[in-house]
């Protein structure tokens, strides 16, 4: 029986790796084929694109150095005054802190799709792109968040303040992602005096991914969700006094 649930236990987590590298992998393609479109990255990348273009840095270059500070924040966060037990708050410095291997893989990856995949020129071509793109970073975004590992720094952030503010966590996504938006359109317009990684393709992304993960979780959710959930201990073979 121990060794029964032994090897459950040792599937489950080997699957949960599965999904959550492969979500990581279809999120940042999904990124990266989002500022190819030059329609508009989203809201978040726009502002690690903007840096990349005004400096010349590689994307996932200046995407290491966005996470960082977004990470940089929520520890800040989390060592503000508040309820929580000081066990618990160096629990959660620790999820913070594992956030940080995270950045360093995936904006490795950013930089190896930056650079193998060609940006589409014909307008069409270009629409159909940002869809993929919106299309794969809902995908991605689900599972990494479905297997409940590391999350990004990006979701990290908005976990960070919503828990400190006590807004809910949609409307605390919604004043991040405007607060990006609006930071690289002030920053692009001082330096360069254009607008740069701002565009129809932001908005879409703003509004399409929810429905993609929501789309995604429909269907197979069912399926991926409780890999993510810690399994209930078997004690149909417990009684009380007696241990199994």
């Amino acid at each position: 029986m121990e060794s029964d649930r032994t090897r459950e236990t040792g599937n489950r987590t080997g699957a949960r790796l599965f999904f959550y590298i492969l979500g990581i992998c279809i999120l940042a393609l999904g990124l990266t084929l989002s500022t190819k479109t030059k329609l508009g990255a989203s809201a978040i990348i726009a502002v690690a694109f903007s840096i990349s273009e005004l400096s010349g840095i590689r994307l996932g270059d200046a995407t290491f150095i966005l996470y960082c500070f977004f990470i940089a924040v929520e520890i800040v966060l989390h060592l503000l005054p508040g309820k929580r037990a000081p066990s618990d708050v160096k629990k959660q410095l620790v999820i913070d802190l594992l956030q940080l291997p995270f950045s360093i893989v995936f904006t490795r990856l950013l930089n190896l799709y930056a650079a193998v995949i060609p940006a589409p020129e014909a307008l069409p071509a270009r629409i159909a792109v940002l869809v993929l793109a919106i299309i794969l970073i809902g995908c991605g975004a689900a599972l990494t968040l479905d297997m409940r590992l590391v999350a990004s720094p990006g979701d990290g952030i908005v976990q960070a303040v919503s828990d400190r503010t006590g807004l809910e966590l949609g409307l605390t996504k919604n004043i991040v992602d405007i607060s990006c938006v609006a930071f690289t359109c002030i920053l692009t317009l001082v330096c360069a005096r254009r607008i740069i990684g701002i565009g129809i393709g932001t908005l879409a992304g703003m509004l399409g991914t929810g429905r993609v993960i929501a789309a995604f979780n429909r269907r197979f959710g069912p399926y991926l969700i409780p890999l993510g959930k810690r399994p209930e201990r078997d004690l149909g073979n417990t009684t009380p006094g007696k241990r199994a």
